[in-house]
């Protein structure tokens, strides 16, 4: 047997586009090739197939401006990210111990919010000093981030490290001072963000020779990423007020070089994987840019990048979802290189979390770093057709919008003025009817609800206090709390009664022919917490209505094949109502058979794409169950 010649590449030729269009187009059987493009909040779209000739291969390595490919010659491969938890308390004294068991179990950082009830309650050098007993300054950064005084707890840290006798030169993270930060998070009695710049410039500049690893700024999106900001929206306001700030510094007299090293940026991460990646990326490439139209050298325009999951993405119901949620978010900044990583632990919406919560949010990322070996590769993201384009159209759209903000006076004027609360409130009311519409679905909450799930109690939250200041500060709001007071009220019915709301299903036909809609529909009406019993083998309509009447339900809904509707739907609806039905639902799309349906009795239709949340809400008002 002759021996096989080894393969060449003309063995091989490279797949035709054309040949694959063609091949594609023929499977959409008329539809047109751009229903294969899907849509992003901000403007963007993303293409089915992305080639060499949509994002040619990046030129710089890791490490070099405009450090796209993050800030490091290899990346994390060097020992990997910073574990950085948030803490909140507020108890000073609690905090402190669970601080202490995260640092001995894995945690390499710790931020912490400040001011009660926003954070931990840190009134002076004393309560500074006990919160961190348990904290060697000398090698856990520590980065804090207050609700108000920006000014003071940087004051009190320094204090505290200097009282233990920690070198200046060993400390590192951040200081948090971020008026433009703490303004939008719980508003302002004086709007006064340059003022208090030229006090902090002293600090600024001392800290740059007396503490390099100390930065003293801080930009932070929490704010209008938890009010509902789209991804490109979170990043040019987070650019903005980073403008803002050397600005007001090179007026206080800090270079722009020694501005920007002392600036800590931290940035939340949604859900969308791919889009977050590419989002963080072009974070680093318009601050390098910043930078270097101020005057900035190469090495001052690399971006510490400080990466939190999501608080908009998690949900009450069904919460240990949010694991799975706060993993792909961990993931997707690890990907994108973010400096420091903080996960949420999954009963965050719920309270204040418990050890057990910490200990999964703490373990997420020593599995992505120690078992999935994410540490081990620079800018995994880089070189991918996709991400590279994405990640430049996600920086020109931010920049417009950034270019739109300066053109209003900056950040600070864009919040005094309303123009910030304008935008979101916008955004958040186009969000919200994706999510009503569950063209942005939830798993546990507005998709495979799960009514019998035990409730998991944690210690509430301390209560917001009524700001007092010159504006409202930026409300957070999550993606689930439309269908989540639904269930909240389904509960309170349970509660009350002893049942949930209930619907009665007629299933017409065979099994085969309504089983697919009646398990949707069943599924569907479970997200407003009501119950399905399903009914199917009547031999006529008045023989559906008595056994319907036998139930002593108010809520009847029927589902099958739409061939069938024409002659049995509207029968069958008069006989519901005439025996007690305050409520007749159809599943489906009615067509032309809409007008017949509703003069026969029928209330609402429930169909893929209707708005779910207004409509189990009304038959919530429908059904007696108390909002």
């Amino acid at each position: 047997m002759s021996q096989v010649p080894p393969p060449s590449a003309t063995d091989f030729p490279p797949p035709s586009l054309d040949a694959w269009r063609r091949l594609v187009e023929k499977d959409l059987k008329g539809k047109p090739f751009s229903s294969l493009q899907s849509s992003l909040e901000g403007g963007l779209s993303l293409q089915p197939l992305y080639t060499p000739q949509d994002a040619p291969a990046p030129t710089e390595p890791p490490g070099v401006a405009p450090y796209v490919r993050g800030t490091l010659p290899l990346g994390h491969t060097e020992g990997g990210w910073t574990v950085c938890q948030e803490y909140a308390g507020p108890e000073v004294a609690s905090t402190a111990e669970v601080l202490r068991n995260d640092l001995e179990r894995g945690g390499q950082g710790i931020w912490l919010l400040l001011d009660a009830p926003h954070g931990v309650d840190v009134k002076d050098a004393d309560s500074m000093r006990r919160l961190l007993a348990h904290v060697p300054l000398e090698r856990t950064p520590v980065h804090l981030e207050p609700a108000r005084d920006v000014l003071a707890p940087a004051s009190l840290l320094l204090q505290v490290a200097d009282a233990l006798r920690v070198p200046r030169k060993a400390l590192s993270g951040s200081l948090g001072i971020d008026p433009i930060g703490a303004m939008a998070r719980a508003g302002a009695a004086k709007v006064d963000v340059a003022g208090t710049l030229a006090r902090a410039a002293p600090l600024v500049t001392s800290l740059r020779k007396e503490a390099p690893g100390l930065r003293a700024l801080l930009v932070s999106s929490r704010a209008w990423a938890d009010a509902g900001a789209t991804p490109v929206q979170e990043l040019a306001w987070a650019i903005a007020t980073g403008v803002e700030y050397l600005r007001e510094l090179e007026r206080a007299g800090v270079s722009p070089s020694d501005a920007a090293r002392s600036m800590q940026f931290a940035l939340s991460v949604g859900g969308q994987f791919f889009p977050e990646i590419a989002r963080l990326r072009a974070a680093r490439l318009l601050w390098s840019k910043v930078v270097a139209a101020s005057g900035g050298p190469p090495e001052a325009q690399a971006m510490s990048l400080h990466a939190r999951t999501a608080t908009g993405t998690k949900a009450k119901r069904d919460p240990w979802v949010n694991i799975l949620r706060a993993t792909a978010e961990s993931f997707a900044a690890v990907v994108a290189g973010a400096d420091s990583v903080s996960t949420s632990p999954f009963d965050e919406p719920l309270g204040t979390p418990d050890e057990q919560s910490r200990r999964l949010a703490r373990n997420t990322q020593l599995i992505l770093r120690d078992e999935s070996s994410l540490n081990r590769v620079a800018d995994p993201a880089g070189g991918s057709y996709y991400l590279e384009q994405l990640t430049g159209e996600v920086a020109r759209a931010a920049w417009t919008e950034l270019q739109r903000i300066e053109a209003l006076g900056g950040m600070t004027r864009a919040l005094v003025d309303g123009d910030v609360a304008r935008v979101l409130a916008e955004t958040v009311a186009a969000r919200d009817k994706a999510v009503r519409s569950r063209r942005l679905p939830m798993v546990g909450v507005s998709e495979f609800p799960h009514l019998g799930e035990a409730p998991v109690q944690r210690e509430p939250h301390p209560t917001p206090v009524k700001a007092e200041g010159d504006f409202a500060p930026l409300r957070p709001v999550r993606m689930a709390e439309a269908f989540e007071s639904l269930r909240d009220a389904s509960d309170r019915h349970l509660a009350l009664y002893g049942t949930r709301p209930r619907a009665f299903m007629v299933s017409l036909g065979t099994v085969a022919e309504h089983t697919t809609r009646s398990m949707w529909t069943t599924n569907a009406l479970a997200v407003g917490g009501i119950e399905t019993d399903e009914h199917r083998d009547f031999t006529d309509a008045n023989h559906a209505a008595e056994a319907f009447a036998k139930t002593g339900t108010l809520l009847a809904v029927i589902s099958g094949p739409d061939t069938l509707y024409p002659d049995q739907v509207p029968a069958l609806t008069q006989a519901l109502k005439a025996r007690g039905a305050r409520a007749v639902v159809v599943a489906g799309r009615p067509g032309d058979h809409e007008a017949a349906f509703r003069a026969a009795g029928v209330d609402l239709f429930i169909y893929a794409g209707a708005d779910l949340f207004q409509l189990l809400k009304t038959l919530h008002q429908q059904l007696g169950v108390v909002a």
